[in-house]
């Protein structure tokens, strides 16, 4: 028997890099795991109309004022979308429609290539790759859906009943899309949520897409210090922040402004995500003896980030500041890192501030005034900060086992390759 061919399939445009490092993860797993062939394709690169609406929403990131107007603006593309695809449309008699013209692309390419199961990384891209494999004709492989983040499941435009599976990393999640959807309970299994790891070197590299940062540093950036010689064993009691600007813009340089005002004894590491200017007006900011230990990038490969958490988390009063994404918060917790973060005013988040007010994973405010004043209590008063992390590792070791969830993730692909 031929080994099966499976093909990841991601949009890279929408949700910056982390919707694409997440189904780097889940391939990487399924690699591991199954006598597969397994490869990783971006939406783009078979409908380049799916990069169109990843600019949108970049826009939408980018130049909305207030968490509010971002959330409208994001909603109303989102509703846009649903209007032109709705639902049940993936099953539905495409040809000679334009719809079937606008997936012609997709369907080429499993026409050429003929895989024995697809895997679709976010709702909408899950949906398109049923409706594809049908219009490319032959054999229909199955599709399998991968929630990435259950948040989208808010939106009717990523919710689907019709893959033959779907993973879903919380109890919770299944409920929603059964009661919601109508999906099938024996067609939806929860495999509890994936998490990057820090060995992903060798498979993903890149620090950001391609199409958001020039290939190399520009010229002005500030020099940015090895990840190696960040943190001082002698010094473990001194807090470690990381403050990791994904599109964050005015706030975290308030953040920087207000540590770099109290000079704080804190060993810094700012990472402006792609954003040359955002990092150097950060460094700029840097003064008082403190900040000679204080680290600014502008872009980081994924394992060179997550060399610094790891670093962090050898103080018992480190904490990453962002804004509250999915992976992000899952992440610093695995590694046992307390968060203090940022709501993002994004829809498809807005369940990350519950899970870290229920879990005791750190603070999550709406206003960076909120922010900021959560960060001078817990620099006044460290034990806070260890108290936090207490709680984040625990909750790693409750519901982050990696092992486990790769584990349920092969069975429930090797169940549906079996059945195909």
């Amino acid at each position: 028997m031929s080994v099966p061919r499976i093909h990841v399939i991601s949009p890279r445009t929408w949700g910056e890099f982390g919707n694409y490092l997440a189904a780097t993860r889940f391939a990487r797993v399924l690699e591991e795991h199954l006598d597969a062939e397994v490869s990783l394709w971006e939406a783009e690169s078979m409908l380049p109309w799916v990069g169109d609406i990843g600019a949108r929403i970049r826009d939408i990131t980018l130049t909305s004022p207030t968490p509010a107007t971002r959330t409208e603006r994001y909603l109303a593309l989102m509703d846009e979308l649903a209007k032109d695809w709705p639902r049940d449309v993936e099953v539905a008699p495409l040809a000679g429609t334009e719809r079937e013209r606008r997936l012609e692309g997709m369907a080429g390419h499993f026409r050429k290539h003929a895989p024995d199961l697809v895997v679709g990384t976010k709702g909408f891209i899950s949906r398109l790759c049923v409706a594809a494999v049908r219009l490319a004709g032959g054999r229909v492989p199955p599709v399998v859906h991968q929630v990435t983040n259950p948040g989208l499941l808010e939106l009717p435009l990523h919710r689907t009943r019709h893959p033959d599976l779907t993973l879903v990393g919380f109890d919770w999640a299944r409920t929603r899309l059964i009661a919601d959807e109508g999906a099938d309970p024996r067609r939806v299994r929860t495999v509890g949520p994936l998490v990057a790891r820090h060995d992903l070197k060798g498979f993903l590299t890149e620090p950001v897409p391609p199409h958001r940062a020039p290939a190399r540093p520009a010229a002005d950036e500030p020099a940015a210090e090895p990840a190696v010689e960040w943190g001082d064993p002698a010094a473990p009691e001194r807090p470690r922040l990381i403050v990791f600007s994904n599109r964050g813009g005015e706030d975290y340089l308030r953040i920087v402004a207000r540590l770099a005002e109290r000079d704080a004894d804190i060993d810094l590491v700012f990472v402006g995500y792609g954003d040359v200017e955002t990092t150097r007006r950060a460094a700029a900011l840097a003064r008082g003896g403190n900040a000679r230990r204080w680290r600014f990038h502008q872009r980081l490969t994924q394992p060179e980030y997550f060399e610094y958490i790891a670093r962090a988390a050898r103080s018992p009063h480190a904490f990453l500041v962002s804004k509250a994404g999915p992976a992000t918060t899952l992440e610093a917790a695995w590694f046992g890192i307390p968060v203090l973060m940022l709501e993002s005013g994004l829809p498809m988040e807005s369940w990350v501030p519950h899970l870290i007010r229920d879990e005791g994973l750190g603070q999550c405010h709406r206003s960076v005034d909120d922010l900021v004043a959560g960060l001078a209590a817990w620099l006044e008063d460290p034990s806070a900060i260890a108290a936090c992390k207490a709680r984040a590792t625990a909750y790693a070791g409750r519901a982050l086992d990696q092992s486990a969830t790769a584990a349920r993730i092969a069975r429930a692909v090797r169940d549906v390759l079996e059945r195909s």
